[in-house]
């Protein structure tokens, strides 16, 4: 008999369980509901993220990911999976477009319902999509992977996110080997950081503030005027005493290709716990969203759907009871994995 598992969504975590499940010996049918039409359609977040060997790395290892490389038509590498010699100590980095190209190629075509938004979800579990709805009683369980404002979440009563404080945003400079010379020269061919008074830039920028007020004003009325919004962020920046050659990067920056959003956690202390709920779970973001300023987040959702997926391989036989005794497992021990991080975040 064949256990079957509904995933929503396709972020790095949801697409890391389904892959491990896939190729694992169990018999274990995988179906992924996403809400964006097709994988090209989907916009993932810049920057990079460096892998950590017992939570990143592990998971990509159970995957089978580990050195995957992949080529264009012509066999030129676009991307390749690195494999450190000393990984204690090492967080080899991978841009998070190119960890997600990474997971999609290795899911088999026709496992993902691309355009399947989910709208809510019934007091019986009956998953109402736009123009259509899902059936749970069709699989054993469903996994909420789908992030931080997941209808997964909300159907098993646990609160929503709070803004953290916290916002980020992310301009594009365009050639800067050509039309920005000297700033090209400062970041060379790697990652720039630079860091005071509760700012920092990067390939992207965070803003920290004492509550929602100074990022609502520039998300909210300013809205599509994204010339005043780059101004206006300069400004912040320049009265905290930022550097002229620093300051340039706003200058330099595309004004009409800018992405800002506010960064949410889940009310502490016990904000990531639930109470177990029969047929269902949640990993990554739905699970325990937390601000970049941890450090954690992606790997501990990577760790999510390696915990996961261990205990449903080791099942010999596809039993409701032991099924749900084995996810109530998982959720224990990532309660308790995730409670330092969760306090990290105060």
């Amino acid at each position: 008999m064949t256990l079957s598992i509904a995933i929503i969504g396709t972020g790095p975590v949801g697409l890391t369980l389904a892959r491990i499940l896939l190729t694992s010996p169990s018999n274990v049918k995988v179906t992924i509901s996403e809400q964006d039409a097709s994988a090209s359609s989907q916009t993932t977040k810049g920057g990079t993220l460096g892998l950590h060997a017992d939570t990143g790395l592990a998971a990509l290892d159970a995957a089978g990911l580990r050195g995957m490389v992949i080529a264009d038509c012509k066999g030129n590498h676009v991307f390749e999976m690195p494999i450190c010699k000393d990984e204690a100590n090492q967080h080899p980095e991978i841009g998070c477009r190119d960890l997600r190209t990474l997971l999609l190629d290795g899911i088999l075509e026709g496992t993902i319902q691309w355009g399947a938004h989910i709208t809510s979800i019934t007091s019986n579990g009956m998953l109402c999509l736009e123009g259509g709805r899902i059936d749970v009683s069709d699989y054993n369980f469903v996994v909420g992977a789908d992030g931080t404002w997941s209808k997964v979440r909300v159907h098993m009563n646990r609160g929503k996110p709070i803004y953290s404080g916290l916002g980020r945003f992310e301009m594009h400079v365009a050639a800067p080997d050509v039309n920005h010379l000297e700033l090209a020269r400062e970041v060379r061919h790697g990652m720039y950081f630079a860091a005071g008074g509760g700012r920092a830039i990067m390939l992207y920028a965070m803003i920290r503030t004492q509550g929602p007020e100074d990022l609502a004003v520039i998300v909210d009325s300013q809205r599509g005027n994204w010339a005043r919004m780059k101004d206006h962020l300069k400004v912040m920046y320049e009265a905290e005493g930022w550097g002229d050659q620093l300051l340039g990067w706003f200058d330099a920056a595309e004004p009409g290709m800018m992405r800002v959003w506010p960064l949410y956690e889940y009310e502490l202390p016990d904000g990531h716990m639930w109470e177990h709920i029969k047929g269902w779970t949640l990993v990554g973001n739905a699970a325990h969203v937390m601000t970049l300023m941890v450090g954690e987040g992606v790997n501990a959702g990577m760790r999510d759907a390696l915990e996961l997926s261990k205990r449903i391989c080791a099942l010999q036989t596809v039993d409701n009871l032991k099924l749900d005794a084995v996810v109530k497992e998982y959720e224990e021990e990532m309660f308790v994995r995730l409670q330092p991080y969760m306090l990290e975040t105060l």
